[in-house]
């Protein structure tokens, strides 16, 4: 009798192992299309295998894999990092034409025109009030870049702070997720799906440095340096654009922090530099020096030569000399300036009464010594911002368009290595039914086979 009741106990045992296994598959097919779900594998351990002794039981592992995980997070960092800066420089470039149909191209040449026709009649006020306006038009176009570079960098310092700010959020995030982890004995699938789009939704906003615990939890350093997540701790980022590279981005925990990023923040803090590099606080930037470099020639030459009275020529630029970084915004025409008072001609032997007007004529792709600025023209430093500008655009949407076939490519790699098989789930799912309906038919026997001992010993 205790055999049948023994026998009758394994069987009902191994209905339970197998009701399990079949659950373990449903949630694998239930979650098939679920973004991020890793498949569990149940698998059946025989009482007396490898040490196991008592009674049969499932064992469950998960299809979770740390180095595709890892693939993803870098993949989706450098991807998002290029398509940013791609993004960012887009409007920039636009600002420095270089077919001379608009922006500081045109004023320049629409200068040299006006003086080149001034130099014909250089006492012609007309002609005067023509060169005059030409001036005012390289002022404006000077004007409204700096205006459109100042408001570029406020809405990258916006998206700057909007970005660390979900940095900070999904830390504190994947902090609750560690504790999740943590509370239970058992691998929980829902927590753990929760935990790797977390991670890989973190990854595109900064580059990330992940580590797992024994316990199922992990520690997340931004930039491979400063602490975000360790445990059930997170920490905040803080980030000010206007520091050097390596001194921006700061943890409330402490750390060094790397020279870059990559991710989100990483192509705002580039875009962010290349814009400071012509026009940025705290230094004066290429587009100021080519501001203010070519108002000091002009108003220079103009000093120097004489009106058709025999005076001396009045300056037509102003602007704010004691601020280098604010060259090009506060560049102005003297509005008290008239075409009489314009310095055209050169003085002492050879002296001619168009001889500063021609050398204006000429001033911005004159490659004359005493006519450059920083080494070049003026026309010639255009072109070189605008080649700067231009190139790291180009360089970013080529690397987007790389980056993004990478991150594709990791992330189809991982899919298949932890995601589900529905093939190979309709296999284990007629497996297992066939082997519950065995077992259920076994207790069945048994049942039958009790009832009958019973009825004989009580001698029914």
């Amino acid at each position: 009798m205790s055999g049948l009741f023994s026998a009758l106990h394994s069987a009902a045992g191994a209905l339970n192992i197998f009701s399990q296994a079949l659950g373990v598959d449903q949630q694998n097919v239930a979650n098939a299309s679920t973004p991020g779900y890793a498949a569990q594998t149940a698998t059946i351990v025989a009482a007396g295998i490898s040490g196991v002794s008592g009674a049969d039981f499932l064992q469950v592992t998960s299809n979770s894999n740390r180095f595709a995980d890892a693939a993803v997070q870098a993949a989706s960092s450098q991807a998002s990092q290029s398509q940013t800066t791609a993004q960012q420089l887009g409007p920039v470039n636009q600002l420095f034409d270089i077919t001379g149909t608009s922006g500081i191209l045109a004023a320049l040449q629409q200068f040299s025109t006006a003086f080149s026709t001034l130099s014909v009649t250089p006492n012609d006020p007309a002609a005067g009030a023509t060169a005059i306006s030409a001036a005012r038009g390289v002022a404006s176009a000077f004007n409204q870049v700096a205006a459109s570079l100042t408001n570029q960098k406020t809405q990258l310092n916006s998206a700057i702070q909007s970005t660390t700010d979900q940095i900070n959020s999904l830390a504190n995030q994947i902090r609750k997720l560690n504790v999740a982890a943590t509370a239970s004995s058992q691998a929980n699938p829902g927590v753990d799906t929760a935990l790797r789009n977390s991670l890989d939704q973190l990854s595109s906003l900064v580059d990330i440095t992940v580590t797992k615990d024994a316990n199922g939890s992990v520690s997340v350093l931004a930039g491979g340096q400063l602490p975000l997540v360790i445990g059930d701790q997170s920490y905040q980022l803080s980030v000010d654009p206007s520091q050097a590279a390596g001194s921006q981005v700061t943890s409330s925990a402490g750390g060094n922090s790397p020279g870059a990023f990559s991710g989100q923040l990483g192509g705002l803090l580039q875009s962010s530099a290349a814009i400071n590099a012509i026009y940025g606080p705290g230094n004066s930037g290429s587009l100021n020096t080519l501001a203010g470099g070519f108002a000091s020639l002009v108003n220079n030459l103009l000093t120097s030569g004489t009106n058709a009275a025999g005076n001396p020529g009045a300056p037509i630029f102003t602007y704010d000399a004691a601020n280098p970084a604010g060259s090009a915004g506060t560049l102005a025409i003297d509005p008290t300036v008239t075409a009489d008072q314009l310095g055209l001609a050169t003085t002492g032997a050879g002296a001619q009464s168009n001889g500063i007007a021609n050398q204006l004529a000429g001033l911005a792709g004159s490659t004359a010594a005493a006519s450059q600025i920083g080494g070049q023209s003026a026309e010639g430093l255009f072109a070189s911002i605008a080649a700067s500008v231009g190139q790291q655009l180009s360089d970013a949407t080529t690397a987007s368009s790389t980056d993004q076939t990478s991150l594709t490519s990791a992330q189809t790699n991982r899919q298949q290595q932890i995601g589900t098989s529905l093939d190979q789930e309709a296999i284990n799912i007629t497996t297992n039914q066939r082997a519950y309906a065995a077992n259920a038919q076994v207790v069945t026997i048994l049942n039958q086979l009790t009832q009958v001992e019973i009825d004989l010993i009580s001698g029914r």
